[in-house]
């Protein structure tokens, strides 16, 4: 466990305390180690949403995909056969 010492904008602590949100937790640390914990699964999201962009607009990948789509298009015009 590490320990940090955090500084919150006054009026979101009291919006927190209004709303109820601390009740949901153990302690203070817990809704920060829990919010921390959130901000990073949407940060690995849009890291991998922007290097899949990014791959989309990549002609070497562009390049296989087209490759890999002739190599199946006889396949896939024989979905109906049976």
């Amino acid at each position: 466990m590490v320990r940090k010492t955090i500084s919150i904008d006054e009026n979101l602590f009291l919006e927190l305390e209004k709303e109820g949100v601390l009740s949901n937790f153990k302690n203070f640390s817990d809704l920060v180690s829990s919010s921390l914990r959130s901000t990073v699964e949407y940060m690995k999201q849009e890291n991998y949403r922007k290097q899949i962009a990014q791959m989309a607009s990549d002609p070497l990948v562009q390049n296989d995909i087209d490759e890999i789509q002739d190599d199946f298009k006889y396949a896939d015009s024989e979905f109906n056969a049976f």
